[in-house]
C-alpha cells in the first residue's frame, strides 16, 4: 500500500555523509546557511534567467494598452461602467457576461479600473496579481514540505507550462484557479486549517469550479487524518473535520448564489440537450465539444500538458511513452519513500490528484452543469504534477532525515553532501520536460487581439457616436466593439453563447438579423431590417464583398444554409456596392466612416437619405409630368 504523510513524519536516519560533514552534524546552524548552497544558488539563477526570458517574450503585449485576449472581449468590457455609469444598463448581453464574473473578481477588477480607467489595463494588472500569487504560494507550498531548491524549480516549471500560464492572460475569472490551488497546497502543508477554509471561501467567490476540487481534496485529507492517526492528533483532526462539515453547507450556498442565472437567461443546457444542438457538434460547431473525447485521451493529452505543450512537437516515441513514464515515476517515488520509511508524496498531493480526476469524471456525467470537462484537467493536473514531482523527488532522494527544523542533514539542507541524489533526479526531470515541451517560450501567451485588429473602426465609434448608441455588423467583425468601441453591441460572435437556452434563442435570432442585413440586396432592404431593431450604426466588413471571396464565406452552424443563400448573388447585387468609394458627408451623410476594412452606416441618417431621395424622385417625376402636360397643352393650342 502506498504510504502517504501524516501530520508528523517519523524521523529516518540519514545515509552516512562524507567525513567532513560528520563532525558538524550535531552543530546547529542558521536557516540562512542551509539555504545558501550551490544547489539553491543555481536554482535561483535558473529561475531568474527563465523569468527574464518569459517576460521578455511577452513584454510587447503585457501591460500594452492595445493588447488583450479574445475572451476579454466578453468579460472585460463591463468594467467600462466604472467610468461610464449606466453605459450597458438593461443590455441582455451584458447581463449574461457579468454572470461569468464571480463577485470577488468583479469587485477587485472594479476597484482596479477606478485607478487604471481602462478595463484592458485592469486585465493586465489582475493578471499580474494572479501570477504573483501563484508563484509565491507555490514556492511556499513546495518549500514547506521539501526545501528551497525544489521550490525554485517548481516555480520555473510553472512559468515553463505555457498552456497553464496562458489561462491567466487577461486577468479573467478562470485565471484564479492557479492561485487557489497553490494557496490550498501552502495552507494545507502548513497545517493552517483557517487558511484552507479562507481559501475555499474566497475560491467560491472567485472561481467555483477550481474550489470544488480544493473542497473535495480537503475533506478527503481530513477524513484520512482522522482514520490514520490516534490520540490527541486524531482529536485535533476530528475537530477540523467537524468545523469543515459545518461550513460545507455555507460554502455550497455561496457557490449556488454565485452561479445562479435569472429566469430570462435560462438554465445551462444539459449534455443530452447539447447532443441535439449543432452549435456543440464536432468539428464545425461554435463550441465543438460534443461528442466528448474519450476520458483516456483527454487525460493523456490535456492532463499531461505540464510535460507536453501544444507549442512543441516531441518525438512520437516519447509522446506515446510519456503517460506511462509519468505514472510509473510517481509509483517509483512512492516506492522509494516506502522503502526509506518516509512519505515521498504527502497525502495532500495524492488526494488532490484523486479529487481532480473525480471532479473531471463528475463533470462528464453532469455536463455542462459542471462546465466543460477538460477544464477540470488542464490547470488542476498541471499543478498536481508540478507539486508532486518537485516535492516527491526531493523527499524520496534526499539523504537527510525527514524533519522540518534547521539542523544539518534534514530535508531543508540543500548542500551537495545531502542533496546530490535529489539534484540529479530533478535534472533528469527537467530534461524530460524539455524533451516534451521544448523551451516553453513559444507564442504570445494568448495575447491574440490588438485594438486595431479591425482597423480604426472601434476608435472612431468610441469618439464619434453617442454613448447610448447600439452597434451592429457582421458578428465576428464587431467582436471588439464593446471593449474597444465602448458601446453596446446588438450581437457578436464572442458573446453568442449557446449554453443558456433563452439567451441563446435571442442571440440566434439576432445573428440571422445582422447576417441578412450584411448581405442585403439594397440600402432600402438594409434599413427595413435594421430600423425595427433599434440599431443606430451598422458596420460592413468590406472584405466579404470581393467576387472571389463571396462563394467561400461560411458561418457557424446553424447558419450554413442561410449563408449559402445570402452569398449566392452576383457581387454587384449587394447593398454594400451602393456605398460611395470614400466618405462624403455632403453627398452621402449616412456613411461617416470608411477605411480599408470597414464601412460604418448611420442607420437613421440612411433612412432620412432614402426618404429624401424618394421625395426628390417623386418631385422629379411630378415635375416631368407637369412639363409634359404643359408642352402638350401648348401643342394643342
Amino acid at each position: 500500500m502506498t504510504q502517504v504523510a501524516l501530520n508528523t513524519v517519523p524521523e529516518v536516519q540519514p545515509s552516512e555523509p562524507p567525513r567532513a560533514e560528520l563532525a558538524s552534524v550535531e552543530k546547529p546552524v542558521s536557516r540562512w546557511r542551509l539555504e545558501l548552497s550551490l544547489g539553491s544558488f543555481v536554482s535561483a539563477l535558473l529561475l531568474c534567467g527563465y523569468a527574464y526570458a518569459f517576460y521578455t517574450g511577452i513584454s510587447q503585449y503585457w501591460f500594452h494598452p492595445a493588447w488583450t485576449t479574445d475572451d476579454a472581449l466578453q468579460q472585460s468590457y463591463p468594467f467600462h461602467e466604472v467610468q461610464h455609469p449606466g453605459l450597458f444598463s438593461g443590455d441582455l448581453i451584458t447581463d449574461v457576461m457579468k454572470g461569468y464574473l464571480a463577485p470577488a473578481h468583479y469587485w477587485l477588477s472594479y476597484l482596479v479600473t477606478m485607478v487604471t480607467h481602462d478595463p484592458i489595463m485592469t486585465g493586465h494588472w489582475v493578471m499580474l496579481v494572479q501570477v504573483v500569487a501563484t508563484v509565491l504560494f507555490l514556492f511556499g507550498a513546495v518549500r514547506a514540505v521539501s526545501a528551497s531548491v525544489p521550490a525554485l524549480l517548481a516555480v520555473t516549471w510553472l512559468l515553463h507550462s505555457r498552456n497553464l500560464m496562458q489561462r491567466l492572460t487577461g486577468g479573467l475569472p478562470r485565471g484564479w484557479s492557479a492561485p487557489i490551488f497553490a494557496a490550498f497546497f501552502y495552507f494545507a502543508f502548513k497545517g493552517n486549517h483557517r487558511g484552507v477554509l479562507l481559501t475555499i471561501l474566497l475560491g467560491c467567490l472567485l472561481n467555483p469550479p477550481a474550489t470544488l476540487v480544493v473542497a473535495a481534496t480537503y475533506g478527503s485529507v481530513l477524513v484520512w487524518r482522522v482514520l490514520s492517526t490516534a490520540g490527541e492528533v486524531r482529536a485535533a483532526h476530528r475537530a477540523k473535520l467537524a468545523s469543515f462539515a459545518l461550513l460545507a453547507p455555507f460554502f455550497a450556498l455561496v457557490t449556488l448564489a454565485v452561479v445562479h442565472r435569472p429566469a430570462h437567461i435560462g438554465q445551462m443546457v444539459s449534455y443530452s440537450e447539447a447532443e441535439k444542438m449543432v452549435e456543440f457538434s464536432r468539428p464545425n460547431g461554435r463550441f465543438p465539444f460534443v461528442p466528448f473525447n474519450s476520458a483516456s485521451s483527454e487525460i493523456r493529452v490535456v492532463g499531461l500538458e505540464a510535460f507536453v505543450g501544444r507549442f512543441h512537437t516531441p518525438p512520437q516515441m516519447l509522446k506515446r511513452a510519456l503517460p506511462y513514464v509519468v505514472v510509473g515515476a510517481l509509483f517509483v517515488l512512492a516506492g522509494i519513500g516506502f522503502a526509506r520509511r518516509r512519505a515521498a508524496l504527502p497525502a495532500e498531493i495524492v488526494l488532490f490528484g484523486c479529487s481532480a480526476l473525480l471532479v473531471y469524471f463528475l463533470s462528464r456525467q453532469f455536463a455542462f452543469r459542471l462546465y466543460v470537462p477538460n477544464r477540470h484537467l488542464q490547470i488542476p493536473m498541471a499543478m498536481f504534477f508540478i507539486v508532486a514531482f518537485s516535492v516527491g523527488i526531493w523527499r524520496a532522494f534526499h539523504r537527510g532525515a525527514c524533519l522540518t527544523d534547521a539542523r544539518e542533514g534534514t530535508l531543508k539542507d540543500t548542500r551537495l553532501a545531502w542533496s546530490w541524489p535529489g539534484l540529479i533526479a530533478l535534472t533528469c526531470l527537467a530534461g524530460l520536460i524539455y524533451a516534451g515541451s521544448g523551451k516553453g517560450l513559444s507564442g504570445t501567451l494568448n495575447f491574440n487581439y490588438p485594438a486595431d485588429k479591425k482597423g480604426r473602426v472601434f476608435d472612431w465609434i468610441k469618439s464619434n457616436t453617442p454613448q447610448e448608441a447600439l452597434i451592429a455588423g457582421h458578428p465576428t467583425h464587431v467582436d471588439g466593439v464593446q471593449l474597444f468601441g465602448v458601446r453596446r453591441a446588438y450581437v457578436t460572435t464572442e458573446t453568442t453563447h449557446p449554453f443558456y437556452t433563452r439567451y441563446y434563442a435571442e442571440m440566434k435570432r439576432r445573428n440571422e438579423v445582422v447576417l441578412r442585413a450584411h448581405y442585403s440586396a439594397s440600402l432600402e432592404e438594409l434599413v427595413a431590417i435594421l430600423d425595427p431593431e433599434g440599431i443606430d450604426y451598422f458596420v460592413f466588413k468590406r472584405g466579404d464583398f470581393y467576387p472571389d471571396v463571396l462563394p467561400t464565406l461560411t458561418f457557424f452552424p446553424p447558419f450554413e444554409g442561410l449563408m449559402k443563400e445570402l452569398t449566392s448573388r452576383p457581387a454587384d447585387r449587394y447593398a454594400y456596392r451602393a456605398l460611395p468609394d470614400a466618405v462624403d458627408l455632403q453627398k452621402a451623410p449616412f456613411m461617416p466612416f470608411k477605411d480599408r476594412l470597414s464601412a460604418v452606416i448611420d442607420v437613421k441618417a440612411l433612412k432620412v437619405f432614402i426618404q429624401e431621395k424618394r421625395i426628390a424622385a417623386r418631385a422629379a417625376r411630378q415635375l416631368a409630368l407637369t412639363r409634359r402636360n404643359t408642352k402638350g397643352n401648348r401643342v394643342a393650342g
